[in-house]
């Protein structure tokens, strides 16, 4: 059986519980919602984006 494990939300939590389950090896689909309208914060499609803006709290 292949497993894998999804992770909702790229944030602080969902990206390092992302990152430490790959780390050992483990499949992971990591996925974010995205805003209807983009912000300076949301340039790109990198989720760091996300957990500097969500979590830092940017008002840009």
């Amino acid at each position: 059986m292949d497993n894998k494990v999804k992770i909702i939300g790229a944030g602080l939590a969902g990206s390092e519980a992302a990152y430490q389950l790959a780390k050992r090896g483990v499949k992971v689909d990591l996925y974010e919602m995205r805003p209807v309208k983009y912000t300076p914060a949301h340039h790109t499609g990198y989720f760091a984006e996300l957990v500097c803006s969500n979590s830092l709290r940017s008002n840009r």
